[in-house]
């Protein structure tokens, strides 16, 4: 912690201002800012209950949307295909009903399963299964109106320290057809520790990891992706939506965590290969994402109007500042939702104070008891104004490279369980998770222009 360059050593590294040249690539870069109308404290209510009906869906334990991803889940292991299934069949279910939520999840989820095999005869139904999904992921079932998920399976092989491994990018659009995209993303491989009880000439990268369920790193952002696809669901085709030219994409990155020591190579695997991948995907184009760049025609990256990474949340008191100037606006944006939602007694700090002081307290079960205590002060507003340490290396540094513009949510100083076995269930606070959930579905909402006029609203009543 005292060296006078690397504050954080890696998986994730902290750089000083000494070394923006690597992290805050293109952080100047003239970016379009969003012009974003603040919904009132009514409409916050309004969408803050745009929730699937499963309200204990945060619960680490036993939660719709976060347990299934407590568990081991290295790059290229049975358990890592075993979330990306739980995400695939997620999405299928919101494209193929029209009611999303209430599930809960398999009762032998959470239980290690035996690895696959390598059979090029497995590969190749593996890929039909593949293309079985995607089939499935365009259909809508009857009477359920809008465009539902599109999904993009980005499968590829890389090497790494042990080998070939096979690393799987999820993306998910709301509406493919659309010129630029709201990006939000977060990584879902968990870091490899190796045994304890084997000589490293043992060691295979992947199944015999130690225990670490990476609960904050990072389970918990990528249940709030999965909330954030469900509550925005019906809001997305409503046919009164000004602007449909901008439409909302979702990104799971595969193999963020180094398995040795962090290095160019040894890092970012799915991130650096997707954002490769769209660099030379070239698009028809008939306007201008974000000033970058223009012109009837560029590559995918070209349209991603703003690029919101989360990772590392979950825990209580987390402290995220604004890393890059370019989108400094973002950060405001979202530090006056998190004003707002305080106003109308909805921040996710609130929620988790009085949760807390009814305990000490001894009060009833009923939400009015709740709603009837203190915690009016704030514990810690989960965003600052204050600026960062430095930058820090994480999944946006492939795109940010390539000028795209980068809302980075990660909070400094990292949770004190970061890359630790004590990264569990524990450590994971709901009421804080919900929180996050609340803050970017109010951020989605104001910036894709989902609520209808107040005036249409009142005439419709």
């Amino acid at each position: 912690m005292h060296h006078p360059i690397l504050l954080l050593l890696p998986s994730l590294l902290l750089f000083t201002s000494t070394t923006t040249s690597v992290s805050f690539v293109h952080a100047s870069t003239p970016i379009q800012q969003r012009s974003l109308r603040p919904s009132s404290l009514s409409d916050l209510e309004v969408i803050t209950s745009w929730e699937p009906s499963d309200p204990n869906r945060f619960n680490p334990y036993n939660g719709s949307l976060l347990s299934p991803f407590m568990i081991p889940r290295v790059s290229g292991t049975a358990n890592n295909t075993r979330v990306q299934d739980f995400i695939l069949d997620y999405f299928s279910k919101l494209n193929t009903t029209s009611l999303t939520g209430g599930d809960t999840p398999d009762s032998q989820h959470n239980n290690p399963i035996k690895p696959r095999t390598n059979d090029p005869k497995a590969k190749t139904k593996k890929h039909q299964k593949d293309q079985e999904r995607i089939s499935r992921l365009f259909r809508r079932a009857p009477g359920t109106p809008g465009t539902g998920w599109h999904v993009e399976i980005d499968r590829f092989t890389e090497t790494t320290p042990f080998g070939p491994k096979t690393f799987t990018n999820l993306v998910f659009t709301k509406n493919p057809q659309a010129e630029n995209r709201l990006v939000f993303a977060a990584h879902f491989d968990s870091k490899y520790f190796p045994p304890t009880d084997k000589p490293e000439a043992q060691w295979n990268g992947g199944d015999d990891t130690l225990p670490f369920v990476a609960a904050t790193d990072s389970a918990a952002p990528c249940a709030i992706l999965l909330d954030l696809a469900a509550s925005l669901d019906s809001a997305l085709d409503h046919p009164g939506r000004t602007d449909k030219e901008t439409t909302l994409q979702l990104i799971f990155f595969d193999g963020e965590e180094a398995f040795k020591i962090w290095s160019a190579t040894d890092s970012l695997y799915g991130s650096r290969h997707l954002a490769e991948q769209w660099a030379q995907r070239v698009v028809p184009r008939t306007r201008t994402a974000t000033g970058r760049s223009g012109g009837s025609s560029s590559n995918n990256l070209d349209g991603i109007e703003l690029f919101v990474l989360l990772d590392l949340l979950g825990v209580e008191s987390p402290t995220v500042p604004n890393y890059f100037s370019a989108t400094h606006w973002a950060h405001r944006h979202t530090m006056s939702i998190e004003q707002r939602l305080w106003e109308a007694k909805l921040h996710g700090g609130q929620v988790l104070a009085r949760k807390k002081e009814k305990l000490q307290e001894g009060a009833g079960e009923d939400e009015d008891d709740m709603d009837d205590l203190g915690a009016e002060e704030p514990v810690q507003g989960f965003l600052t104004a204050n600026p960062p340490y430095g930058g820090i290396e994480d999944d946006h540094r492939p795109f940010l490279q390539r000028g795209v513009p980068i809302f980075h949510v990660i909070p400094t100083p990292f949770p004190s369980v970061w890359h630790r076995l004590e990264d569990n269930a524990d450590v994971i606070s709901p009421e804080v998770v919900e929180g996050w959930a609340n803050i970017f579905r109010a951020f989605a909402v104001e910036y894709l222009q989902l609520l209808e006029p107040q005036e249409r609203r009142r005439d419709e009543l």
